[in-house]
């Protein structure tokens, strides 16, 4: 009899409450597109903003590879007369390598393919690279004899640029990157393909030819400069003043 009373009395009070009141067993069909829609757009607001930061990082771990070289490259010529890296085989990925951590700084984090040569004999060559070093080529095509020329063409000339030819340093580059397919170690103003073979959009891009690469100074500094500003109105890859003016390139 308690037991009956009991359930008759809970029987009460629920037909009191009535089923509008009654506890919620989930969300409706409804409610849950709702927050779905929500989370959506939220997720659309936050994508552009973290892709962007993503870039940036990629890009300051660019500009340390670079910064890295430019201390290797300096302790080089402290060490051999004031003079850069000889165009030379091996090359400077192996001349430098004793100044730089390790061959993982060849390859900039943004660069998704990093070509080099892969059946080459040196570690330092094999491995993925995104990097060209300046070729000095106005300038040794212009001081050396012919036979001189022809050696510094064929990797056998034995000196590198000295530092003191270097009359603009703080606007002559030094190292940059290159295009991702291609396999180029230096950056010669005397081959007319090579500024083909730059990266000049490597990081914040924006369609064909928006965002900036980012390039290493004789003088130590790095900094990012959008499509084309490299080669143009002065070609900052050029030592001689003839050859900063004369042999700009703009990009139609």
């Amino acid at each position: 009899m308690r037991e009956r009373a009991k359930q008759n009395q809970a029987n009460a009070i629920l037909l009191k409450q009535g089923p509008g009141n009654a506890a919620r067993a989930g969300f409706t069909l409804i409610e849950l597109l709702v927050v779905l829609a929500i989370i959506g757009i939220l997720a659309a607001m936050l994508l552009p903003s973290l892709s962007r930061a993503r870039g940036a990082g990629l890009s300051i771990s660019c500009v340390n590879n670079l910064k890295q070289f430019g201390l290797s490259a300096m302790m080089y010529a402290d060490e051999n007369d004031g003079e850069f890296p000889r165009r030379s085989s091996p090359s400077w990925m192996e001349t430098l390598k004793p100044n730089y951590r390790n061959y993982k700084i060849l390859r900039c984090p943004a660069d998704p393919v990093a070509t080099s040569a892969p059946g080459s004999a040196y570690e330092g060559h094999r491995a993925p690279r995104s990097y060209l070093y300046n070729g000095w080529s106005d300038y040794f095509q212009t001081t050396l004899s012919p036979e001189g020329w022809q050696d510094y063409s064929q990797y056998k000339h034995p000196h590198g640029l000295r530092q003191s030819a270097i009359p603009f340093a703080s606007d002559t580059i030094l190292f940059g990157e290159k295009d991702e397919e291609s396999a180029h170690v230096h950056m010669d103003t005397s081959q007319d393909n090579d500024p083909q073979e730059l990266e000049q959009t490597r990081h914040n891009k924006s369609g064909t030819r928006g965002g900036s690469s980012n390039y290493l100074f004789t003088d130590g500094s790095v900094r990012a400069m959008k499509f084309g500003k490299s080669l143009w109105p002065i070609n900052m890859w050029a030592v001689t003043e003839f050859a900063r003016t004369n042999l700009a390139i703009t990009f139609n």
